[in-house]
């Protein structure tokens, strides 16, 4: 096999990869849908949709600020490093003892947060309603913290398998999750204390059935991986080291979330909390689907061939992989820039529960999040690169600094923006971070992704006359009546926007749109 050849199928291998992993997070993001709007039914209280929903914010925090972020972004490129040099096995005592240290550590952390949730969220209790839905949040809690564990162990056995680039095995965990977690709501969910905390234990349930799910696929791989205790071990210090800016630089995200509810509270009226987690579920549908399977494919091969010194095949690698994520990211901020209101409906408001006025509050902070779509995919790859070539601290420093600047800007823009300063000060946070990690990346000129003005000039002029042809139909197009009306007006003028995209795109030989209307053409051939 020539070099060519080989290239081309190494192409042609992540480009399916990346496809599968598309639709395995189509599945989970439109399951994890459903549970919003299940949660928007069954808790039919305002207070109550907060409290399930802010219960969640520091059992996430403490997952990635111990494990969550090293897995992929740590563990992953090391691992896939070591098998590529042949040291595998020299790999995986590294990777067993890192897990076990860091187990052992979250199992203790997780039974303080659960014994004392009454007082670690009290940082919450704030505004009118403060009192009584920080207390109800911190009781829910008490089932997530141990639902940690086996979040942990599942994100673990991901890691491992896509370092071997068995991406197919891992694609649809978080979707078996997700129905869980949904059953769970259906079931259990409801308007008292008791009701709420039934509602979470059975979660915690889908965490182990989402574990067991991860480690019967990949047995034939996780079962190499096993309880090792040797702190001491030099290999496992240096994958500590690289992944210690890793943790904290993955938990900035959780973090600035947990900040956006401290001030999501302090607003007068209830009901901002679950507002809030609608409007960034809605921006993380995008930007989860493109920008993060685009990114995590990526990730082991950026680490090979920078590995290999093949500096030149680095950055064509991150150049198109940059592109092809923004491509599909940058119309989907336009999208819902003009469609806010309209796609929170679509998305969440199934009966009387959810009104009118629950959909405006979201999308209004939906408008304040799509700038996000575009940054954060800028700033999700570029991490990815960072992590790829060993340069960790890069977006730890980047991540500390938005971490300063998102309270910020909230308590700027509060007294004059009132909900949509929370996610203006994310966007604006989001472009600093971005700002920051390119700036230095390219600084690396061997590495730096090429040709970048001319696309992005290309795509924006896309997406501006994208925009034009949304607002002309919506002064056109009223189907009004129901549901499914709504829905109908929605997927016509989603049609039209594509449609018009990509013919612009293609207008000005876009070499990203013929790639993806030839992926979608080839597998709708197959099929067939």
């Amino acid at each position: 096999m020539t070099e060519k050849q080989s290239t081309n199928n190494s192409a042609r291998s992540m480009t399916v990869a990346t496809l599968l992993v598309m639709v395995g997070l189509v599945f989970s993001k439109c399951s994890g849908f459903l549970r919003d709007i299940f949660v928007g039914i069954k808790f039919s209280d305002s207070v109550f949709r907060d409290s399930f929903t802010l219960a969640f914010t520091i059992p996430d925090l403490v997952y990635n600020l111990l494990i969550g972020g090293s897995i992929q972004s740590a563990i992953t490129p090391s691992l896939s490093a070591s098998i590529a040099s042949g040291e595998e096995k020299k790999g995986i005592r590294a990777v067993s003892i890192f897990v076990s240290f860091f187990a052992l550590l979250l199992f203790i952390v997780c039974v303080i947060g659960t014994v004392f949730s009454e007082s670690i969220y009290t940082i919450f209790d704030s505004g009118e309603h403060g009192e009584y839905t920080t207390y109800l949040a911190a009781m829910a809690s008490k089932w997530l913290f141990p639902q940690i564990i086996f979040m942990m162990l599942a994100a673990l056995c991901i890691g491992i398998l896509n370092a071997y680039k068995r991406f197919a095995s891992t694609a649809f965990g978080p979707t078996v999750y997700n129905a869980f977690v949904l059953l769970s709501i259906i079931v259990f969910a409801g308007n008292t204390q008791a009701k709420l905390m039934n509602t979470t234990c059975g979660i915690m349930g889908a965490a182990v059935i989402y574990f067991l799910f991860q480690y019967i696929i990949g047995f034939d791989k996780l079962k190499q991986f096993k309880f090792i205790w040797a702190p001491k071990d030099k290999d496992f210090h240096k994958l500590v080291y690289r992944a210690l800016p890793i943790l904290i630089s993955a938990s900035v995200v959780q973090i600035n979330m947990v900040i956006l509810n401290y001030f999501a509270m302090m607003l007068p009226d209830a009901g901002n909390v679950y507002a809030l987690r609608n409007a960034s579920t809605t921006w993380q549908l995008p930007y989860g689907i493109f920008a993060v399977a685009i990114g995590n494919v990526m990730l082991p091969s950026l680490a090979e061939l920078f590995g290999k010194k093949d500096y030149q095949g680095a950055s064509e690698l991150l150049s198109s992989r940059l592109k092809s994520a923004l491509f599909l990211t940058i119309p989907s901020a336009g999208f819902i820039i003009i469609m806010n209101t309209d796609v929170i409906k679509a998305i969440f408001q199934w009966n009387s529960a959810y009104t009118d006025a629950d959909a405006k509050r979201a999308g209004t902070l939906l408008i304040g999040y799509s700038i996000a779509i575009i940054t954060h995919t800028v700033v999700f790859i570029m991490n990815q690169a960072f992590y790829a070539i060993g340069k960790t601290k890069v977006p730890l420093v980047a991540g500390c600094i938005g971490l300063i600047s998102n309270p910020v800007y909230c308590s700027m823009f509060m007294p004059r923006f009132g909900a949509l300063a929370l996610t203006l000060a994310y966007s604006l946070t989001s472009i600093m971070q971005m700002s920051i990690l390119c700036i230095v990346y390219c600084s690396y000129k061997d590495l730096k992704p090429r040709k970048m003005i001319g696309f992005l000039v290309k795509a924006f002029v896309s997406v501006l006359l994208m925009c034009v042809s949304l607002i002309i139909l919506n002064n056109v197009i009223n189907l009004g009546g129901g549901k499914m009306m709504n829905l109908m007006s929605l997927a016509i003028k989603g049609v039209v926007a594509v449609i018009v995209y990509f013919a612009m795109a293609l207008l000005m030989k876009m070499p990203e749109a013929n790639i993806w209307i030839n992926q979608v053409v080839t597998k709708i051939t197959k099929s067939k």
